[in-house]
C-alpha cells in the first residue's frame, strides 16, 4: 500500500497521527468493476474511475445485476478488512515471532476475501466475479496512480489537528486517522466510520483530513 503517515512524537508518549493513501486491493477493484461494465449504486461506493480502464468482454453473457451484487458484497468484505487491518495494526519492533504471527493472520484475512495473492480464491462462491478477477486482476494492480492528495507538510496538519482537537474538547495526542482515496472523481468522500474515510482523489482536502480526525461522539 502506498501511504503517508504522519506524527508528531514527544519521547514515548503518544501522539496524534494521520495515515493518508491508496490502498491497492480497493482500486483494482473499482478498476474490474469500470473494465467489466458492472454498475452498483451504493452509499459505500465511489463514482467511476478518473481515467476509464479498457473495456473487457470477460463477463459477455453474464447477469451483469447478478454480478454486481456478488461484486458489492466483495468489495464491502475488502473493506472491512481493511478495517480490521487499521484495527489490529503490525507490532512494534524488528521483525519478530509477533510481528511475523501478525503478517500470517494478516495475510489470511485478505485471502479469505478474495486477492490477487492466491488467484482470488476466495471469490470461489462468486464463479463470473471470479473468472473477471482472475482475467484483470493484474491489470487492475498496475494500473494504480499516485494520489493527488498529497502532505500539507508539518504546519498544515498540526493546525488542523489544534482545530479538531480545540472543537471538541480533546487531547491533540488523542487523535488519528485513516484517510483511503480512491483513483475517482466526483469530490466524493463517506466517512465509513469514526476515524476512517473513504475518498476519491478530487475530495476537499481539508474536509476529508478534519473528518477523519474527528473523534467518535
Amino acid at each position: 500500500m502506498a501511504r503517508d503517515t504522519q506524527a508528531m512524537r514527544i519521547a514515548s508518549r503518544p501522539s496524534w497521527s494521520l495515515e493518508l493513501g491508496d490502498d491497492p486491493f480497493l482500486s483494482a477493484a473499482l478498476w474490474i468493476r469500470d473494465a467489466t461494465g458492472i454498475a452498483v449504486e451504493a452509499d459505500d461506493v465511489p463514482p467511476p474511475l478518473i481515467v476509464p480502464p479498457p473495456s473487457s468482454h470477460v463477463l459477455d453473457g453474464e447477469d451483469l445485476d447478478g454480478v454486481g451484487g456478488d461484486w458489492l458484497d466483495w468489495w464491502r468484505a475488502l473493506l472491512a478488512a481493511r478495517l480490521a487491518q487499521r484495527h489490529n495494526p503490525p507490532p512494534d519492533g524488528d521483525f519478530d515471532e509477533e510481528w511475523k504471527q501478525w503478517a500470517v493472520t494478516n495475510q489470511a484475512r485478505w485471502a479469505a476475501v478474495g486477492s490477487i495473492g492466491d488467484e482470488f480464491a476466495g471469490l470461489a462462491h462468486a464463479p463470473a466475479l471470479q473468472r473477471a478477477c482472475r482475467e484483470l486482476g493484474r491489470a487492475a494492480h498496475s494500473a494504480r496512480t499516485t494520489s493527488k492528495i498529497q502532505h500539507d507538510r508539518a504546519m498544515g496538519y498540526r493546525l488542523l489537528v489544534d482545530e479538531v482537537a480545540a472543537t471538541h474538547h480533546v487531547d491533540r495526542n488523542t487523535l488519528n486517522g485513516t484517510v483511503i482515496v480512491t483513483p475517482t472523481g466526483g469530490r466524493w468522500w463517506r466517512l465509513i466510520e469514526p476515524g476512517f474515510v473513504l475518498a476519491s482523489n478530487d475530495a476537499p482536502h481539508q474536509e476529508i483530513v478534519r473528518a477523519a480526525l474527528t473523534p467518535a461522539p
